[in-house]
Parts: structure tokens; C-alpha cells; sequence
């Protein structure tokens, strides 16, 4: 971790990669995708990771020929996914480092974008084929199926993810579900002010009036219960991801611990006159309780 005004974002143009892999035997993929990711086949934890990913997580599947693939493909290449990825990433970082000087990050950041698995509905559907993980600071990793929706806002979505990447590194406190409604809040305001009000916020846009009230009331309300990701899941994802992972439902729309958390730093910067940028470094204490005043 460093300080300084430098970071370096490496985003891995995978493109040309995949379609080799796609033009392989279904037998021949996992080990070639598991090369161009740099990760050794005698790596199991890993290999394990990979494997679920593009087996039964929502990446492509490796295991099957599929005519859809390559036109999906050429698809997300034609819309530059690559290209808008190293160029919001770097406004993103520009746009950070103008506001808050001095915030710890990392001193590089590998991003990685895979092809999306179209036959879950959820992903596709409610999900609109397109999600990033970023809460490990250097690396983002993002799965796409490209539609209509979010073609354009592949890039938006990794600016989501840098916003973590930002985050973890200064906050003390440990990790909750307190923490994480808040990460995924301030990411999403981060994400408006860099990227427009259009960029994102599909995920949880039907999450609105009374059913956003309710979800405020139940997700806030179990601030200080669970011990870890399993727990919280239902709170943050919503009642059909807790469903896949075999965990109860708890009464949350899908996605809505973003609604709930993006609210909540709306509130707190409008009674503050703060950006997203300016809070990214604050405790969800300090958070939590201004918005709620």
C-alpha cells in the first residue's frame, strides 16, 4: 500500500485469449483459461475457485460447446469493454486522488473481465449479466454478458469496484454487515460521480418507496447480528442469492442492501456537502449516524 498520487491499473485485454479457449476442445479450456490467468493447474485452491467460476458460478462454461460464445465475444469486443474499463478505472483514479490526496491504495490493480454464463436467470435477468468483485484490494475481477443494458456501463461497473479497492485499505474497523451496506453505498454515489446518474443503479432500481423503507428498517436492523459473509448475505444480496447459497431469506429484495446503503450515504452527504471521494475514507460509524439524523 502506498500514498502517493501514483497507482498502476493493469487491465488484462483477455479478448484475443478467450477465443482460443473457445476454439478448443471443452477438455482443453480449464487448463488454457487457468494459463492465461496465470494460475497453476497444481494450484487447487485456486484451480477450485476457477473451476466453480465456469462450472457452476456464472462464467461461461468451460465444459460446453456453445454457438452463442463467440458472438457475445465480439460483441463486448466491438463495445471497447477493455478500452472503457482502462478508461474509466483511470478517470475514476483521477478524479479520487483530486479530491482526497494522500489515500492509501495499492500500488497496482490487475482487472480482469471474463464472458458471463447466459443461461441464469437470475444473472441475466435480475442481475442484468453483469456484476464485479473489488473488496480485495489489487485485483478486480468482472463477468459479463452483454446486453442492450450494460454494454455501455461495463466500465462504470469496475469504477464500482476501484471504489473498494480504495475503501478496505482505510477503514480500521473489521468487517460487517454494517461495512459492507456502506461499501456497496458509497460505491454506488462514487460510481454517479465519476461515471453520470445513468451508470448504474439497475440493480436494485425497483427497490423503491415503501419497499425501500422496509428493507431500510430490516437491513439496519440487523447491523450488529452475524458473524460473516454467510450471514449477511441475505441482507445485502437479497432473498434469491440467499436462496442459491442455501441460506434462509430474510425478507430483502434482491439486491437491496445497495439500495438500503446507497441511501444512506445519500442522506449523509446531502446534511454534509461531501462527496463520495471525500467519505471514502470515513468509519460507517460516523456514516450510519449522520444519516440518520
Amino acid at each position: 500500500m502506498t500514498t502517493d498520487d501514483q497507482i498502476e491499473i493493469d487491465v488484462h485485454d483477455d479478448a484475443p485469449g478467450l477465443a482460443r479457449i473457445l476454439d478448443l476442445p471443452p477438455s482443453a479450456r480449464l487448463a488454457a483459461l487457468a494459463e492465461m490467468q496465470g494460475i497453476s493447474t497444481f494450484d487447487q485452491v485456486a484451480m477450485t475457485r476457477l473451476r466453480q467460476t465456469h462450472e457452476i458460478g456464472d462464467g461461461f462454461r468451460v465444459n460446453t460447446d456453445d454457438p452463442r460464445y463467440a458472438p457475445a465475444l465480439q460483441r463486448l469486443v466491438e463495445a471497447d469493454a477493455w478500452g472503457q474499463l482502462r478508461r474509466e478505472l483511470a478517470r475514476a483514479w483521477e478524479y479520487q486522488r483530486s479530491v482526497l490526496p494522500g489515500i492509501r491504495h495499492p500500488d497496482r490493480i490487475d482487472v480482469t473481465l471474463t464472458l458471463g454464463n447466459p443461461d441464469d436467470p437470475v444473472f441475466v435477468e435480475r442481475t442484468h449479466g453483469y456484476y464485479g468483485m473489488g473488496a480485495v484490494p489489487g485485483t478486480i475481477w468482472l463477468v459479463a454478458w452483454p446486453t442492450d443494458y450494460n454494454i455501455t456501463r461495463i466500465g462504470a461497473c469496475a469504477v464500482h469496484e476501484l471504489a473498494h479497492n480504495l475503501r478496505t485499505p482505510n477503514i480500521e474497523t473489521g468487517f460487517n454487515l454494517a461495512e459492507w451496506v456502506i461499501h456497496e453505498g458509497l460505491a454506488e454515489v462514487f460510481t454517479v460521480e465519476v461515471c453520470g446518474p445513468e451508470s448504474t443503479g439497475a440493480w436494485y432500481a425497483d427497490v423503491t418507496g415503501s419497499v425501500l423503507d422496509a428493507a431500510l428498517e430490516k437491513v439496519t436492523g440487523a447491523f450488529d447480528t452475524g458473524s460473516g459473509f454467510q450471514e449477511w448475505t441475505p441482507y445485502v444480496l437479497g432473498d434469491l442469492v440467499a436462496e442459491r447459497i442455501g441460506v434462509r431469506p430474510v425478507g430483502v429484495p434482491h439486491m437491496g442492501g445497495y439500495a438500503v446503503g446507497r441511501r444512506l450515504v445519500e442522506r449523509y452527504l446531502e446534511r454534509t456537502g461531501l462527496k463520495a471521494a471525500q467519505v471514502i475514507v470515513r468509519p460507517v460509524s460516523e456514516i450510519f449516524e449522520g444519516a440518520r439524523r
